[in-house]
């Protein structure tokens, strides 16, 4: 078996990407059986794709993976596609694309003091976000520690960030106001009593053998990233330390508010398909390529069983 061939397949194949976009959209058609006329299936696989390639062009427009690879592409579609709860799931894809855009934003103020803009595209995609998912409003110092890892975080930045929030509550009051009725305003305040209960992690047999397979592999990556990876870019390690941990964050949150699993499955696994495309893209070892193999196997066949 050449190793190496598979290995370059699975990194640069136009076909292989688009036979997995056709397999998630066979497989999402597949499970909903009579409700195709559900939008939020269909909303929810449209903006799931988008995902997948928005992230393509991230790396393509910061040049984060210096080999060219559609292997975060490849990993998103088919982590969320291993598992039947992200099918329906329309807020949580809404809040995952709203993480999404923001790190786009973040990473466009790297070293740049005068961010403002970004910053505040940032607050208004995580307070928009959050009148339907609420839970997004805990990355708002998430992201400021990623503008202080930048080295972009001042007054000005976190004031611009901060008046995001500002513009869309006083805006919501001033129509609360105009239309004489203050539930409207009071319906879009936040809800902070969710933080009040604590539930218990509720998972499948099928997520406890995702997360026990990925776990590994993303130690791996720590390992690599933080203590073997000398050769990269001040750059690069930047940005993929920032995704390290923002995936640390997320967990912890999951653990926090673990009824929203779906939601924080489709956040987490954004920078998980980025840290494992970089990993297994950048090492030409037979134990990578191999572990490669294994883990495109193991998600594919996870998708299928959960099927049935």
């Amino acid at each position: 078996m050449n190793i190496e061939k598979i290995q370059n397949r699975l990194l640069t194949s136009k076909l292989l990407l688009f036979t997995i976009v056709f397999a998630f959209i066979a497989v999402r058609l597949f499970a909903a059986g009579s409700q195709w006329d559900n939008l939020s299936l269909w909303g929810s696989m449209l903006i799931q794709i988008g995902i997948a390639f928005f992230l393509l062009q991230l790396n393509l427009t910061f040049n984060i993976i210096k080999e060219r690879t559609f292997l975060p592409a490849l990993f998103y579609l088919l982590l969320i596609g291993s598992n039947p709860i992200f099918f329906f799931d329309i807020k949580g894809s809404i809040a995952a694309l709203c993480v999404a855009l923001s790190y786009y934003c973040l990473f466009a103020s790297y070293q740049k003091p005068e961010s403002q803009i970004n910053a505040l595209n940032i607050s208004l995609l995580l307070v928009l976000g959050s009148l339907l998912w609420t839970p997004l409003l805990f990355f708002f110092p998430v992201f400021w520690r990623g503008f202080h890892r930048l080295q972009c975080l001042n007054t000005r930045v976190l004031f611009a960030n901060l008046t995001g929030f500002a513009v869309v509550y006083l805006f919501i009051f001033a129509l609360s106001i105009a239309m004489n009725d203050r539930n409207i305003f009071l319906t879009f305040l936040p809800h902070i009593d969710i933080l009040l209960f604590f539930q218990k992690p509720d998972l499948t047999i099928f997520e406890l053998l995702t997360a026990g397979f990925i776990l590994p592999v993303y130690l791996a990556i720590g390992f690599y990233l933080f203590f073997l990876d000398i050769s990269e870019s001040v750059w690069t390690i930047t940005a993929l330390s920032f995704f390290y941990f923002s995936l640390y964050v997320i967990i912890f949150f999951f653990l926090l508010l673990p009824e929203y699993k779906s939601s924080w499955g489709l956040i987490s696994f954004i920078p998980v398909a980025f840290l494992c495309g970089h990993f297994f893209s950048r090492l030409n070892k037979r134990i990578v390529q191999f572990s490669l193999l294994a883990f495109f196997l193991f998600l594919v066949v996870t998708g299928i069983i959960s099927l049935i």
